[in-house]
Order: C-alpha cells, then structure tokens, then sequence
C-alpha cells in the first residue's frame, strides 16, 4: 500500500510540475505574441508614414521641375535657349 500511495503521490507532483511548466510556456508565448503584434503594429505604422513622405516628396519634385517654374526661374536669372556650340555631349567611354 505504501508503495502504491508514493507511486500516487509522484505521479501527482510530477503532473502538477508539468501542468505549471506548460502555464508557464503558455504565457510566455502569450507575452512574446503580444509583443510581436505591437512591433508590427510600429513597423506598420512607420512604413505608411514613409510612403506618406515618398508621396509629399514625389508632389515637391514635380512641382520644382514643372516646366513652368524652370520657364519663370530661367527668366528671373536671364537664362534663354542654348545657342549652337553651347551644348555638349560626354563622350561614352568604351569598354574593352
């Protein structure tokens, strides 16, 4: 009977140990979730305010390289059209 009551009692204790050890893994995992989705929820957020950014950039871009803004700038400075002779040309460097 002895025997039997120890075998019990550490069958018990070795099943209360492995049910604390598996509660113990299941709210790291909980935890280490949770911090996932809030650095995805970051990099999200970074990323849309980058894309926001490439567009207000795009917007700038355009709007200093419209024709005519160059037109009114090049005026402004006294800059007209190249004459002929003023416009050159790199030459390519060939490649053996």
């Amino acid at each position: 009977m002895k025997n039997d009551s120890k075998g019990i009692a550490l069958a018990i204790t070795a099943t209360m140990i492995s049910a604390l050890i598996l509660g113990l893994i299941s709210v790291w995992l909980n935890i280490e979730r949770v911090d996932k989705a809030y650095y995805l929820r970051r990099m999200e957020k970074k990323l849309d305010d980058q894309e926001s950014l490439e567009g207000k950039l795009e917007v700038e871009k355009n709007n200093l390289l419209s024709p005519i803004r160059l037109r009114q700038l090049a005026k402004q400075y006294g800059f007209g059209p190249a004459s002929q002779g003023q416009i050159r040309r790199p030459r390519e460097e060939k490649k053996p």
